[in-house]
């Protein structure tokens, strides 16, 4: 359980300073390991929330876990991009599946 919360203390630290590719993150999603799958877990919801009706406008009722499932896929289908930051690749996931039909300011603003 310690391991699980200092991996979450992290997150912050490690997502602001783009350290995490699109491999790494990939790497954490397959992982045998529950404290890397939950990081990944946690970034993915992370990038989401950020740009959540600003860039990219979802349909009601859609899961963390389907968003995993999608970022898995997008990442694993396009390998030649796989390099770049996981916030990048995450966020082109996003506005391609769902793009906002007009421009938004995002929530409470």
């Amino acid at each position: 359980m310690k391991k699980i919360l200092v991996s979450l203390l992290l997150v912050p630290i490690m997502a602001s300073a783009e350290f995490i590719t699109g491999n790494d993150l990939l790497e954490d999603l397959q992982s045998g390991e529950t404290v890397k799958r939950v990081f990944a877990m946690g970034y993915i919801a992370g990038v989401a929330d950020a740009n959540h009706s600003v860039t990219y406008c979802p349909p009601e009722g859609i899961s963390l876990g389907q968003l995993r499932d999608m970022v898995e896929q997008y990442i694993t289908t396009n390998a030649s991009i796989r390099n770049l930051s996981a916030d990048v690749l995450i966020g082109d996931m996003l506005n391609r599946r769902w793009p906002c039909k007009t421009p938004q300011r995002g929530r409470g603003v």
